[in-house]
């Protein structure tokens, strides 16, 4: 992988949730209350129908893709599967039309389905992309459809030139991922022909059977849709109360919030390379708590930061919808709880224990829809949020347990203590109570800065001692030669 790959690769996740950031702020003030609330549902709807219609097979295609002869063959084999799900998932839209009242059934139109159809294969489409090692492709590939949204809809608005609506918007993004699925199928078969050709005589492996491929993708969906469904039931849960401007601003957070995801990727992406590599050298493994208590360390600051940010966040919207920023910071606190998780929850990995992942990921769906249902009828938005926050800390504890359980503690009891204060904070600040939320915060990391200052300089000297090992066997190494 060239450098200017490396580069886009890093880019474009960034640009693309940046557009994120932006675009729906932007579209608040743009589409009446109505709109916006089906808008919500139709970005749920979406991310739920690629999700399951998918049937994983973008993992398996990724699994399968270096070691196919032909990964063109692959992808073909790929599409073929998902296109036969493809019926399926528009009947079930289809009975959710007709037989689920609400917002769930307005937002769903025949541009709506035709949106979840060619997102599926954008989905597809960009996963060949990425595996081929195109990152200048792929940038271009995910980038383009957000800058032609955010293009389109703000020419129209700002002239004025048909009445913007749900119905168009929806359209807007059908048609820019119509455009991307163009660009798609052209890349992936110059992509294709030059794997090919760089294959040569080289053999590689027999190209799989659909039911070889099935086999490995479809245990990946219930654990991707139960993790997902954790945060995403809010929006279906608020929306079944008939109330929009509640659905819009539980949307706005969560969209908002879901920024956070950047720093997930990009943590994810530097720590398990790194993490499996230590456990094969066979590291000093004290090393996983520490590094468990930097990034609580660095969850706590990003948390009181957000706070004190928060507030101002109002300039964004329409003032019908200030509840954002109280919302805004439960969204944020449960997604750097799961920074906390995914290095605590590390010996799954290791151990191979997918089933408990997913297990796990079920039960916290489970808990969030339930907790939910209840308390959304008596707190609204709030009391739904408030239950996927509980969801989130249950998962946490329960990954990291069963973690411990299965190979070896990495997440303590001065961590769970540091959890239970950022959750503690953003149901404070929630409620109204910020400045004793903030407080609490300040407090907390000055009290945690006792146990993070060691872990610094033993962090420092492990690196350093295994650079300057590194060193020497080189240096031996050159020595023998």
């Amino acid at each position: 992988m060239d450098k200017k790959s490396v580069i886009a690769f890093t880019i474009a996740p960034i640009i693309v949730s940046a557009f994120g950031f932006v675009f729906t702020p932007l579209l608040s003030w743009w589409l009446a209350e109505s709109d916006m609330a089906k808008f919500a549902m139709f970005q749920t709807n979406v991310n739920f129908f690629t999700l399951i219609v998918s049937l994983g097979l973008d993992q398996a295609l990724a699994r399968e893709f270096h070691e196919a002869a032909s990964p063109a063959r692959l992808l073909g084999a790929v599409l073929k599967l998902v296109l036969l799900a493809v019926p399926v998932g528009l009947i079930a839209l289809v009975v959710i039309k007709f037989n689920v009242g609400g917002l769930a059934s307005a937002s769903i139109t025949p541009a709506m389905a035709a949106a979840c159809v060619l997102l599926l294969l954008n989905r597809m489409y960009a996963s060949f992309i990425r595996m081929s090692g195109n990152g200048v492709a792929y940038a271009i590939d995910i980038v383009t459809p957000k800058v032609l949204q955010l293009a389109i809809i703000g020419l129209i608005f700002s002239h004025s030139l048909i009445a913007l609506s749900y119905d168009v918007v929806v359209g807007i993004f059908a048609a820019s991922a119509a455009a991307a699925l163009v660009y798609e199928i052209c890349m992936s078969r110059r992509i294709g022909r030059s794997l090919e050709a760089e294959a040569g005589a080289k053999k590689g492996n027999a190209l799989p059977s659909a039911a070889a491929l099935l086999k490995f993708s479809m245990p990946l969906v219930p654990g991707a849709f139960a993790y997902y469904a954790i945060s995403a039931s809010a929006i279906y849960i608020v929306g079944a109360h008939g109330d929009s401007r509640e659905v819009v601003t539980t949307s706005l957070a969560i969209s908002i919030g879901g920024g956070l995801a950047v720093i997930q990727s990009i943590f994810s992406t530097l720590w398990s390379p790194f993490a499996y590599r230590w456990h094969a050298q066979r590291g000093d493994p004290s090393l996983y708590g520490d590094i468990a208590t930097l990034v609580t360390m660095g969850c706590l600051l990003i948390l009181l930061c957000s706070m004190l940010v928060a507030p101002y966040l109002v300039l964004l919207f329409p003032g019908k919808y200030d509840g954002v920023p109280r919302l805004l910071i439960l969204v944020i606190v449960w997604n750097l709880l799961y920074l906390i998780s995914i290095v605590g929850s590390f010996g799954i990995g290791v151990k191979r224990m997918s089933l408990t992942s997913m297990t796990i990921s079920l039960g916290g769906a489970a808990i969030s829809i339930g907790l939910s249902s209840i308390a959304s009828r008596y707190y609204g938005a709030l009391g739904a949020l408030l239950s996927v926050l509980g969801a989130f800390v249950v998962t946490l504890v329960l990954n990291c347990e069963l973690s411990t359980k299965g190979w070896q503690r990495v997440v303590g009891a001065h961590h769970y203590a540091m959890v239970a204060v950022m959750a503690a904070a953003g149901v404070m600040f929630s409620l109204g109570y910020r400045l004793q939320a903030e407080l609490l915060l300040v407090l907390a990391i000055v009290y945690y800065f006792a146990t993070f200052r060691p872990v610094c300089v033993r962090v420092y000297g492990l690196f350093r001692g295994a650079g300057k090992k590194s060193t020497q066997d080189v240096a031996i190494a050159n020595a023998d030669q």
